[in-house]
């Protein structure tokens, strides 16, 4: 009797005293890692990064029209090609060309030894800056991306996804030339009814150029291929390389461009 009595007076003095529970707070729990937090992450960054040769592209915001859209063809041989078209206004697209030059992470184009425009380069692609170089982007968030030359242009996708690595037209005569690194080489002019057909041969570098010399029975044929800004002169496609092509003694002039990733 005397046990129970004890036990009850002990469950009754714990529940009108219960014992605390500590309830941690979050400073208590959380440690913020102040050095993650702060740091973003690169590929989201914009950060400065090395330039690369190559076609870019961006739509950037326009005060008087609706948008323009920009593309510059960047050769390894130090020239450009530069191409402004205003959405929704009718002017005449803004068309240039001359040196580029980089230096701490910036990229300048020249027309006549003055700075034409200004560009910070990063991880996100070129970001336009003031004609001074200052930090501060006159477009923020706004890029020109690397993009594949031709990438909108459905019948040279076709021939990438046939295996054709590199691609070439000229006119006066017209005449079509294929590379397919892993098979063969073709060459087909307007007077002919079938391509001529070599086995691919790699190339010669030579000053900045790369020569073809390929065979098949008695027919020769030597191709040299030179990264520079070419128009064909019946399309607005632009090509990176220039390339000429001797066969059956005639020269053959016109423009080429990469389809896979291949060295010429």
């Amino acid at each position: 009797m005397k046990c129970c009595f004890r036990l009850i007076i002990m469950v009754t003095l714990a529940c009108n005293n219960p014992v605390p529970i500590h309830v941690p707070q979050v400073s208590d729990t959380t440690i913020i890692d102040s050095t993650f937090t702060n740091q973003l992450i690169p590929e989201e960054s914009g950060a400065p990064t090395s330039f690369v040769p190559g076609y870019y592209t961006g739509i950037i915001p326009c005060s008087d029209c609706f948008s323009i859209t920009r593309k510059i063809l960047l050769s390894a041989d130090h020239q450009f090609h530069f191409k402004d078209v205003f959405n929704g206004k009718e002017t005449a697209p803004l068309e240039t060309m001359g040196q580029w030059q980089t230096t701490n992470d910036q990229l300048k184009l020249l027309v006549n030894n003055q700075v034409f425009k200004h560009f910070a380069v990063t991880n996100k692609g070129l970001s336009e800056l003031s004609m001074t170089g200052a930090p501060a982007p006159l477009y923020p968030d706004t890029y020109l991306s690397p993009t594949i030359i031709g990438a909108d242009n459905i019948a040279w996708m076709e021939k990438k996804a046939a295996g054709i690595d590199f691609f070439a037209l000229g006119n006066e005569p017209f005449w079509l030339m294929e590379i397919d690194k892993d098979k063969q080489i073709s060459f087909l002019r307007v007077d002919s009814t079938a391509p001529t057909v070599f086995a691919y041969a790699p190339a010669v570098q030579q000053n900045g150029q790369y020569i073809y010399n390929v065979q098949k029975d008695s027919a020769t044929m030597q191709i040299v291929i030179k990264p520079e800004f070419c128009s064909d002169g019946m399309s607005d496609n632009w090509y990176e390389y220039r390339v000429e092509v001797r066969c059956g003694g005639v020269s053959y002039v016109g423009c080429g461009v990469k389809l896979n990733d291949f060295v010429p």
